[in-house]
């Protein structure tokens, strides 16, 4: 007798080839058997899949789950999408290596790090993967070192090079971060403080990775000289660092012509004529999702948030800033305030500004949408929007390339709880997003291939030579569903709606999901 056998499945192994129909046997957490009909009565529980499509447990190859998903295990809105792992430490933020001092700074300034009831109870790496498993979450976690914790931690939020001695301190706590289980290193160079750092100081980082045999991720500069500067600028870091490098949700302006896709497709493909493994990812949403603050000029995020909010109140400085934000040097997004929709805050007080606009909210207020958003700043500090930064056009060339990786770039939710902090589509929808809409309704891409995308090549991605395929001898981590009526349900209206035609879904060898609902069973592990 084995656990688990799952019967008449049309079963997607992960390569990206044609599937192919018969059993699945599962014994202890792993895959067992693969056979066209195991013996009749041999599971102690045996279903039936006929007509449903079995494929290895999706793997968001980047989250900001870090903390959401020690204040909400059940991971929610992740099971019921499919997804069995998520990996989370992206965009330079990681939930370690931390101080006393720098913790207050990561509480209280990112919104990614402020959920409630959970007790920061490490300060490395290793302390917070001590701490997924004590929560025992839905999911398996697989988590990276960021570089904005690590300057945070060792330099504080100061825009200046570090010294030698900060430098040879960050490259130690690098390697000490992979001793402890990280996957990777990761850069947010749109973000403070680590858009203050040069390409020196993110190409040695990135060698400590590369020397390890670990990817380098970055969520690029996207400074006033556009992507293709930005994409120029990491293509050095990992050819200077000789490391594998996968940049993060990689796309053009939504203003650029659609052959703009595929020009950043070639410099890719150039850069991997020359030898440098780079990959990229991708939201699948046309609307975006980060902190309003990546909007402002460097000098005025020096000193993290504190000195921002001097900067903001300072009428001198303040007038600077306006003049920034309205003129030449601004983010083009910033000149329509009606799609600025607020999707996150920072404080739970506020939630009644999630799922409106900037411009929405200055009417009722009677202020220019310019001095609402700063004033938004001074009184919740990063809240985050999500502007319509990508045409449709873009992402399908781009997701269309099998260099990409759809990603959530979102959180594990709990649909009640987290709503005070702002929920985001992509949360709950994005995996079926891409199986419903990408693959059936449009045709960009067929579903083996997508299928591969979302399990086998993210497990590449991120060292896991035992998840993201059927195979015997993987990790039991599966998701059964409707190719027919797969689909998202999601939106600015319902952020939190759940998605449709995902039956069952497997972590571990247990069933977190099932009917579509998840079971409360939690069965994930730290990776």
């Amino acid at each position: 007798m084995i656990d688990l056998v799952i019967r008449n499945a049309t079963r997607h192994d992960g390569s990206g080839g044609p599937p192919s129909v018969g059993d699945i046997g599962i014994d202890g957490g792993r895959i067992v058997a693969l056979d066209e009909r195991l013996t009749g009565g041999v599971g102690r529980e045996e279903i039936d899949c006929s007509g449903l499509a079995v494929a290895p447990g999706f793997i968001d190859l980047h989250t900001h789950s870090d903390v959401s998903l020690l204040s909400e295990a059940g991971c929610i809105s992740a099971i019921e999408q499919g997804v069995t792992t998520q990996a989370v430490g992206l965009c330079g933020f990681s939930a370690g290596p931390v101080d006393a001092a720098s913790l207050v700074g990561l509480i209280d300034e990112e919104p990614i790090f402020a959920f409630p009831g959970v007790e920061w109870d490490w300060r490395t790496i290793g302390g917070y993967r001590d701490a997924v498993r004590r929560a025992r979450p839905a999911t398996n976690v697989a988590t990276f070192v960021g570089h904005n914790t690590l300057r945070r931690f060792v330099l504080g939020g100061a825009d200046r090079p570090p010294t030698p001695a900060e430098l040879r301190r960050m490259v130690a706590l690098v390697d000490a971060a992979i001793d402890d289980g990280a996957r990777g290193f990761t850069t947010g160079l749109s973000y403070a403080p680590g858009m203050f750092a040069t390409v020196d100081e993110l190409a040695t980082l990135a060698g400590v990775a590369a020397a390890r045999g670990r990817p380098y991720h970055t969520h690029m500069r996207y400074g006033p000289d556009g992507v293709r500067a930005s994409v120029r600028e990491a293509l050095e870091t990992a050819e200077r660092a000789q490391v594998e490098l996968n940049i993060s949700h990689l796309y053009p302006s939504a203003q650029e012509p659609d052959e703009s896709a595929d020009e950043l497709l070639a410099m890719l493909h150039a850069a991997r004529d020359r030898g440098l493994e780079v990959t990229f990812d991708l939201t699948v949403f046309e609307r975006g999702g980060g902190a309003w603050v990546q909007s402002l000029p460097g000098w005025a995020r020096d000193g993290g948030m504190a000195g921002t909010a001097a900067v903001i109140r300072d009428p001198s400085s303040r007038a600077r800033l306006v003049e920034f934000l309205t003129g030449p040097g601004a983010d083009w997004w910033l000149s329509d305030w009606d799609d600025q929709l607020i999707c996150k805050v920072n404080r739970p007080e506020h939630a009644d500004l999630a799922g409106r606009t900037i411009a929405d909210i200055a009417r009722e207020r009677g202020r220019t949408p310019i001095d609402t958003a700063l004033d938004l700043v001074l009184e919740d500090g990063q809240f985050w929007v999500a502007p319509t930064i990508k045409r449709q056009a873009h992402l399908d060339a781009l997701i269309a390339s099998p260099l990409c990786v759809p990603i959530g770039d979102g959180f594990a939710h709990h649909p009640e709880r987290h709503r005070a902090y702002g929920i985001m589509p992509k949360s709950f929808g994005t995996f079926p997003l891409v199986l419903g809409d990408y693959v059936r309704d449009r045709g960009v891409l067929s579903l083996p291939e997508a299928i591969h995308r979302i399990t086998a090549e993210p497990a590449r991605r991120l060292g896991l030579t035992d998840r993201g395929r059927l195979a015997p001898g993987c990790f039991a981590d599966l998701v059964v569903f409707d190719p027919a009526t797969v689909a998202n349900r999601a939106d600015a209206a319902d952020p939190a709606a759940r998605p449709h035609g995902i039956h069952r879904v497997l972590v571990n060898g247990s069933w977190v999901v099932i009917g579509g609902a998840a079971t409360g069973d939690r069965a994930g592990l730290a990776l």
